[in-house]
């Protein structure tokens, strides 16, 4: 597995880039919100990666940051979901809004995505919901945080309300 890679730029021809390592140059295929993150031709960088071995293909995937490189991961486990899509969502918009969306329940805002229908942005709301929650030790956490800040707080709906809005 690629982890990481870490080499000189030498082209950028969206959305793939090729960067010089050692003398072997590598194409990478990476989201817009990485592109735009990317030093000028010639100068070093690092990229987060995920690499695919199909039939027909290998494929490196990088992601300036490693949220992406999560989000990337999470994207491609939802059923008709592949990697060329997961690399669209990304391109579309950040991983925060992203995460923003699918809390939000937004199916238009993936709808307007290209090659995004409606069965396929419900279906990525449904399935990422679960895995873009939060956990039980951060609930605990942000309930703590309100009941340290509000004492007198008795009410456990307005509590979950406003861990919830320490949280977003």
């Amino acid at each position: 597995m690629i982890g990481k890679i870490r080499g000189i730029l030498v082209e950028k021809n969206p959305p793939e880039v090729q960067i010089d390592v050692g003398g072997i140059y590598y194409e990478v295929q990476v989201p817009m919100s990485t592109l735009y993150q990317l030093p000028e031709l010639g100068k070093e960088l690092i990229l987060h990666t995920h690499f695919v071995v199909r039939e027909d293909a290998q494929l490196l995937y990088g992601f300036y940051d490693a949220k992406d490189k999560s989000m990337f991961r999470s994207l491609i486990k939802v059923n008709g979901v592949g990697p060329k899509m997961a690399l669209g969502i990304l391109s579309g918009m950040e991983a925060d809004d992203f995460v923003r969306t699918v809390r939000g329940n937004d199916i238009n805002a993936l709808v307007n995505m290209p090659g995004i229908g409606k069965k396929t942005a419900e279906r990525l709301i449904v399935e990422m919901r679960d895995r873009l929650g939060y956990k039980p030790q951060q609930a605990a956490h942000a309930i703590a945080l309100v009941l340290k800040q509000h004492s007198d707080l008795q009410d456990s709906e307005e509590l979950i309300r406003q861990a919830l809005k320490s949280m977003a």
